[in-house]
């Protein structure tokens, strides 16, 4: 699908053509995301040689073009990051910037924590990645059935500006069906300046003035300065141990929380390897216990945030979670940039943030698995009870994603259960959580695993609970 415009990445004189779509032979690793064109071209990306860096890089814009309720280029967000030969998880944080005077839009981190992965991990040229996603924006895209469902869900608690109301609704106010396509001008000439300057030229020149009028006309106080003086971090993940495997995740009180709900549940199969029981009654306790302290955040899909995961050939891999805090941000579109705005919002008013996380063995530095999720509270607990049968139960990534969740926020607060958990578990829950409520999903995971850490063995997996897409070896 990217054809000739990977060829603008330099080539090699191997089998191998970097650049050059379908020439890689053998397993070429794995992609899941949200939103199905995102995965595709981060299929071509790795099937022309690029890195696993390189793949998410290009997911990620085209997710600014196709899935812009969440993956737009004002917003911000984080990914765990595990290079092979360095045998290190590292946790690339690139959140929404807080202006010094206030206000209330953010300042973008997206661009510059995407040209920082790429900078330090890519293979293939920046220009080659943003390529596919300029043409979408420029030529226009069928809206994909992720970004059609997501928008309708949000509908009622979304304000429209005028020009998100251009985009995406038709001259009596309905909506725009799924497949309208979707044409973006002004997003299509930021993202041409972009691939011929780079990711850090946003934030300095002529497109920060842009920026900053296309901020301050919709209420905010940003600065030049604010664009400038923003930089992406580089640091640890933080690292905890099942069996020989190390787990990395977010380095932040999101990942702690993440680390302690695991392991309350589950601390290894240990010298006997025995299976252990990650029943739905056990995540549900431990729910309980660990989310009892954010019950100001919702516990339901807002749509906020999209998530994804790439691998390589080589045994890399990056798990990223991205988003803009509320779907849409404030739903306003920059007049000039036509970039959808992120709100200046604490965490605690916005959408519970999900860590992205990675599994690879400490010993042999293979690398076994990535795991990302969206969903408010219960993205969290989606990503880990998903993992866990498989680490812990030995199911396949299929068996495990597709598995019926429960969750609650506290003690003797509601429990929320999908359709197939087993009667029998509910009633043994009834009496700490009198109040259960059926819904439709309980958080959206996107997963690679790879048996046995073998490359070959890898399998991509994209939560059928969305309209997602994982990519398919044979």
């Amino acid at each position: 699908m990217v054809g000739s415009l990977l060829l603008l990445g330099a080539c090699e004189s191997s089998k191998t053509q970097l650049g050059v779509v379908d020439s890689v032979t053998g397993p070429l690793g794995g992609a899941a995301s949200d939103e199905p064109r995102a995965t595709l071209v981060a299929q071509d990306v790795l099937s022309a040689g690029g890195s696993a860096a390189d793949a998410a890089t290009a997911l990620y814009f085209t997710l600014a073009v196709t899935y812009p309720i969440a993956g737009s280029l004002g917003g911000g967000g984080e990914c765990i990051v595990y290079n092979r030969d360095k045998g290190a998880i590292e946790n690339l944080k690139f959140n929404i910037g807080t202006p010094k005077a206030g206000g209330n839009i953010g300042v973008p981190g997206n661009l510059r924590g995407f040209a920082a992965l790429h900078a330090r991990y890519g293979k293939m040229t920046w220009a080659a990645l943003l390529s596919q996603a300029e043409q979408y924006a420029n030529f226009g895209e069928n809206m994909s059935r992720a970004q059609h469902i997501a928008m309708l869900k949000t509908s009622s608690s979304v304000f429209f500006d005028k020009d998100l109301e251009k985009l995406f609704k038709n001259s009596d106010g309905s909506f725009k069906a799924e497949g309208s396509k979707l044409q973006q001008i002004r997003l299509a000439s930021v993202l041409t300046s972009l691939r011929s300057n780079g990711g850090a030229s946003f934030y300095g020149g002529s497109l920060a003035k842009t920026f900053v009028a296309d901020a301050n006309a919709a209420g905010g106080k940003l600065t030049t300065l604010d664009l400038q003086g923003y930089k992406p971090s580089w640091s640890k993940a933080l690292i905890f141990n099942t069996d020989t495997n190390s787990v990395g995740v977010s380095n932040s009180e999101y990942g702690r929380l993440f680390r302690d709900y695991w392991v309350s549940i589950f601390d290894g199969k240990g010298v006997l390897a025995i299976n252990g029981d990650v029943s739905i009654g056990k995540v549900v306790n431990a729910s309980a216990v660990a989310f009892q302290k954010y019950t100001s955040h919702s516990v339901f899909v807002s749509e906020a945030s999209t998530s994804f995961v790439t691998s390589d050939n080589e045994g890399n891999a990056v798990s990223c979670v991205v988003g803009l805090k509320k779907p849409f941000g404030v739903g306003q579109i920059g007049d000039i940039s036509g970039i959808v705005l992120a709100p200046n919002l604490p965490n605690s008013k916005s959408e519970f943030p999900t860590t992205p996380f990675l599994i690879a063995n400490k010993n042999t530095k293979d690398f076994y698995y990535a795991g990302s999720a969206t969903g408010g509270a219960a993205g969290t607990m989606g990503s880990i009870f998903t993992v866990l049968q498989i680490f812990a139960e030995d199911k396949t990534l299929d068996d495990a994603i597709r598995a019926p969740r429960a969750f609650t926020m506290g003690p003797g607060l509601p429990l929320l259960y999908e359709k197939g958990v087993p009667k029998s578990e509910l009633n043994a829950l009834n009496n700490a959580h009198p109040v259960m409520l059926e819904v439709d999903k309980l958080g959206a995971v996107n997963a690679i695993h790879c048996f046995d850490g073998k490359l070959f063995n890898c399998k991509s997996q994209s939560d059928p609970r969305g309209y997602g897409l994982s990519m398919i070896q044979e």
